[in-house]
């Protein structure tokens, strides 16, 4: 009785992973940085940025400028950054589509967005976005005298 008893747990292990063959999307958990969720996703059509907002069951339309281009994107679980060759837009699942112009000569360094937060580094500014309160954080990068 204890020898069967010591192999129930390996057993049950063996039938788990049996199942999780057969049914392979089942066993996975959804995949989450911290604790949010996957909210938004973004969609570019022609000239209009398109937030999936999964949050609020919507689609949030940002419309770009003439000859205006994207040039690059980050796309977090709640927040959606967007570099274009004149602005920087980003989108909050809670507050929306803001932006702000970018600088003569300004070069992007890089550009990430998790969570609720996006984060842009250019030749010229540090700058983060609060994708809860639709907020941009800005500290210069040019040397102090």
């Amino acid at each position: 009785m204890r020898a069967m008893l010591a192999r129930a747990p390996a057993r049950l292990a063996a039938a788990f992973m049996g199942l999780a063959l057969l049914f392979p999307g089942a066993a996975r958990p959804q995949v989450v940085t911290g604790d949010v969720p996957k909210q938004v996703d973004l969609v570019v059509d022609g000239d209009r940025l398109v937030a999936s907002n999964v949050r609020f069951s919507r689609f949030d339309e940002w419309k770009l400028g003439a000859r205006e281009r994207v040039k690059e994107t980050a796309i977090g679980e709640a927040v959606i950054v967007v570099v274009t060759n004149q602005h920087i837009i980003a989108y909050g699942v809670l507050s929306g589509w803001r932006s702000i112009d970018r600088e003569p000569d300004e070069q992007v360094e890089s550009v990430s967005a998790q969570d609720y937060g996006g984060l842009i580094v250019t030749t010229k500014r540090l700058l983060n976005f609060n994708g809860q309160s639709g907020v941009w954080g800005e500290q210069d990068r040019r040397p102090r005298q």
